[in-house]
């Protein structure tokens, strides 16, 4: 089959862009203290978990217990973070009984209710649950806001059956940030942040084990920091129109392959709408060709030829779009077709996709 032949719309996925992409990043980590433990988050796919683990990558960062199950039952066995909290009876039982399917599991606390449920459902189990102390360093979403209640959280994890292992952040308000001298200010204050906590603890007899942060935007500079153990990036493998303003050494390897089904001048109507391409980072853009999406509606694209374009569409021409954020793009779908240059060479299926439990 051609990539010309796959019935839209549909996920298109560049294998050459996505191998050269996990080699750029494994290439960085090559020489830093640090380690790669990509987010899962992203793909959605043991297929591209395995690559990544094959290039180096020491673990695989979940968001959700659901993607967890998933990878865990995928035939990979390999280490699993799951950075999120674990709340209510039914996931930390989940929690606990994944445990016992896989090599290691961690997960991230940031309030003693937690720690004290999951201790509680490991009672009288032989089960290994590993955490770490999740550290507000500037997302204000979760996470302690103060040394005390970091050093006391960890007491807490250490004195119950889970295994302390450390502390994690995350600058995802640095991530995406354009300007390069912006993006690194604000990274290196959240940190800095997370580094105060990490002097707490081991002032605490607490030495973490694992400090774990990062994310694709700030790869270099928050891999490149001595007391940063492991990193949790996730959209470099395939980027997005969002990344691809921010770091150019990762190529786009995910379009969404449309069909016109209507033209108008310039204006062309797709095939493509907000059941197969999410829009929250912003409009997407054509691929190759010098188009942009102007508007979404359930099932229809409205794509427009910009004015200087010598470009001329019509009813039954294929396009491809990049999505402005891939992860929820990918979570619309049920696989990929997987190209080289024209030829389908796979079909990956998207597992994890759905999986917000």
């Amino acid at each position: 089959m051609k990539r010309s032949d796959v019935d839209t719309p549909a996920l298109i996925l560049d294998l050459d862009r996505v191998e050269r992409n996990i080699e750029t990043l494994a290439l960085f980590f090559s020489s830093r203290t640090a380690n790669l433990r990509p987010h899962f988050k992203t793909p959605k796919c043991p297929e591209v978990a395995r690559r990544q683990l094959a290039a180096g990558a020491i673990g695989i960062t979940c968001a959700k217990l659901g993607e967890a199950e998933v990878l865990a039952h995928s035939g990979i066995e390999t280490s699993i973070l799951l950075a999120n909290q674990v709340v209510g009876r039914a996931k930390v039982q989940r929690l606990v009984e994944l445990a016992g399917s896989v090599p290691e599991l961690i997960v991230a606390v940031d309030h003693p209710n937690q720690v004290r449920a999951i201790d509680a459902e490991l009672s009288g189990t032989k089960q290994s649950v590993g955490a770490l102390v999740e550290v507000d360093i500037g997302m204000h979403r979760c996470g302690t806001r103060d040394e005390a209640a970091t050093v006391e959280l960890a007491a807490a994890v250490d004195k119950s059956r889970l295994s302390y292992r450390g502390i994690m952040g995350y600058e995802g308000h640095a991530v995406l940030v354009v300007d390069p001298e912006e993006r690194r200010a604000l990274t290196v204050q959240a940190l800095s942040e997370l580094d105060r906590h990490r002097s707490a603890l081991a002032r605490a007899g607490l030495e973490p084990e694992i400090v774990s942060a990062g994310g694709t935007g700030t790869y270099d500079i928050t891999g490149a920091a001595p007391f940063v153990t492991e990193l949790q990036a996730g959209s470099y493998v395939f980027m997005d129109g969002a990344y691809r303003k921010v770091r150019s050494e990762f190529e786009p390897a995910l379009t969404v392959a449309t069909t016109v089904v209507h033209a108008r001048g310039r204006l062309l109507i797709t095939d493509c709408g907000m059941k197969a391409l999410s829009h929250e980072f912003g409009l997407p853009e054509g691929a190759d060709l010098p188009l942009r999406c102007v508007a979404l509606s359930e099932e229809h694209g409205h794509v427009l030829i910009d004015d200087d374009a010598e470009l001329t569409l019509g009813p039954g021409d294929r396009i491809e779009i990049l999505p402005s954020h891939g992860d929820t793009t990918i979570n619309l779908h049920e696989e990929y077709a997987v190209v080289r240059g024209e030829e389908v060479v796979d079909r990956w299926p998207i597992p994890a996709r759905g999986k917000f439990k």
